[in-house]
């Protein structure tokens, strides 16, 4: 093919089972001037011979002997002629309209370096409630200021439903291999590089959930090491620029973060919580306020609470004292 806009990028190890169905839906996709490599991964059973099995000139499948997910994704994206990369996995789903409304978002702004789209799980029997929440947080993210806004609390794209432009991955240096996640990295790179994001609102794209994904099974996707990736970003983007700051949250998840930011040289003016027990004393050697507590001017708050709804009862107080989400406070977790 020479008329190739979108290179979809297909890592697959093992996926016998569910690469076919995989193909078959970027294959039915309304925008047909795309290529899409599938890597195999080393294989051991059946999946590059299956992906062979889908007679679609714009299908590729791409042998190698094992190297991981990264390595993987970065062969692709030196592979890749699109202007654009599609990010796919074996094992998941999209709609006929996907690459088209993603590439249309993508053409309107020049500021978006990457687009998601709406999500949902499937099989509904493999779904837990907590994976229902983050996927509500998740499509309720739509715009490059919800998104920007939310970047320190967790992944605002789901990473196989993304579209993004190869220049500005190619410019930041494409995927890296460490102890955290990935996608989640090449997001926060292209944040602290000026890009922006945001998303289709329809449900586009279909995740299957099962317990032997990646995500839940390697340490580079562990709580701590997103939490390591976003204190590293966080000092890198934010504190480097704004060293003063007040720190709302001194619960378990709280701790924790405070502790990588001190790793980093970075330690709150104040400490702020609702307990009446913490309030008073101090940790990390820092005062415990209450939020009453603020004074009139106050420098960056950042806030990291982890009980449902405290986020909304926090930005609702924040908001009334006429702070602005994004300039003077932002949430971690």
């Amino acid at each position: 093919m020479s008329n190739v806009t979108i290179s979809v990028i297909l890592p697959a190890y093992n996926a016998e089972e569910t690469v076919v169905p995989a193909l078959e839906s970027i294959c039915s996709q309304s925008f047909d001037a795309f290529e899409c490599l599938v890597i195999d991964d080393g294989s051991e059973d059946a999946t590059a011979a299956r992906a062979r099995s889908v007679t679609d000139e714009r299908v590729r499948v791409l042998s190698r002997p094992r190297k991981g997910l990264v390595a993987a994704l970065n062969f692709g994206l030196q592979q890749a002629r699109g202007t654009f990369i599609a990010r796919m996995d074996a094992d998941d789903l999209c709609a006929p309209e996907r690459f088209a409304r993603q590439l249309a978002l993508l053409r309107s702004d020049e500021t978006l370096a990457a687009v998601g789209c709406g999500v949902r799980l499937f099989p509904d029997k493999n779904v837990a409630g907590g994976m229902r929440h983050y996927i509500d947080w998740l499509n309720g993210l739509l715009s490059p200021e919800q998104i920007a806004n939310n970047i320190f609390v967790e992944m605002p794209l789901l990473h196989p439903s993304m579209m993004l432009r190869v220049q500005a991955m190619r410019d930041v240096g494409g995927y890296r291999v460490g102890e955290f996640p990935e996608d989640y990295e090449l997001l926060l790179r292209l944040h602290g590089a000026g890009w922006c994001f945001a998303k289709v609102p329809e449900v586009l794209f279909y995740w299957r959930e099962h317990e032997h994904k990646l995500s839940r099974t390697h340490s580079a996707y562990s709580p701590a090491a997103f939490r390591r990736v976003k204190a590293k970003y966080l000092s890198q983007i934010v504190l480097a620029q704004r060293p003063e700051f007040y720190f709302w949250g001194v619960g378990r998840d709280g701790k924790k973060f405070a502790r990588e930011l001190q790793q980093r040289g970075y330690l709150p003016e104040r400490f702020i919580d609702i307990d009446p027990k913490k309030i008073g004393s101090s940790y990390l050697g820092i005062p415990i306020i209450s939020p009453e507590e603020l004074p009139g001017s106050v420098p960056l708050i950042l806030a990291c609470v982890g009980s449902r709804g405290a986020r909304a009862q926090i930005r609702d107080f924040l908001l009334k004292r006429g702070l602005v989400e994004g300039q003077d406070f932002l949430f971690l977790a």
